[in-house]
């Protein structure tokens, strides 16, 4: 190989190195910009996939709304954020106290999730309720206990919210995130 030939192999190598390193700016940067002011609900985010999507939205600067059914957990959550995030760029969560299967409560806690910020752009389903055991050996209350919290009570949570975002008739305007 001449000379010539080394420099625009070495030439082409640190062009590509310097794009893919601009690239991976962008992407960095639209991250944290396409989450920014976007209201975000995590539902059991005490769990440790809600304490990671909570860390990631928080860091990017959502709104974020923390479900947990342990308000002590929830508030040692916050303060975790906080702590570990510049203030200037973040905002304090809002704390709500969901326990799904108990299904009474959901329409006051969609009440109260609609007064956090009169709107939602995001929602994280993370509650889910696994039951190891064969299904004979189930009753019929821990059966209707499973389908509430892992069904029931997120599907209200969706129908609670765009009922109030839109009115009764949503069909073809929903175009929120669901997770």
């Amino acid at each position: 190989l001449d000379v010539t030939s080394v420099w625009l192999v070495l030439s082409v190598v640190a062009v590509a190195a310097g794009v893919f390193y601009l690239y991976s700016l962008i992407l960095r940067h639209l991250a944290k910009t396409t989450v920014r002011n976007k209201v975000v609900l995590i539902t059991d985010s005490l769990s440790t996939l809600g304490n990671e999507c909570a860390q990631l939205f928080h860091t990017g600067g959502a709104r974020l709304i923390l479900c947990g059914s342990n308000w002590e957990k929830l508030e040692t959550l916050a303060e975790r954020l906080m702590t570990e995030s510049d203030p200037a760029l973040t905002f304090p969560p809002k704390l709500v106290e969901l326990d799904f299967s108990n299904m009474e409560s959901v329409p006051d806690v969609i009440s109260e999730i609609l007064e956090c910020y009169g709107c939602l752009d995001v929602l994280i389903f993370n509650s889910s309720m696994k039951v190891k055991a064969p299904v004979q050996c189930l009753s019929l209350e821990m059966d209707r206990i499973v389908m509430d919290v892992n069904y029931f009570g997120p599907i209200t949570l969706v129908k609670g919210k765009t009922t109030r975002k839109y009115g009764l008739d949503t069909s073809n305007r929903y175009t929120d995130t669901l997770l």
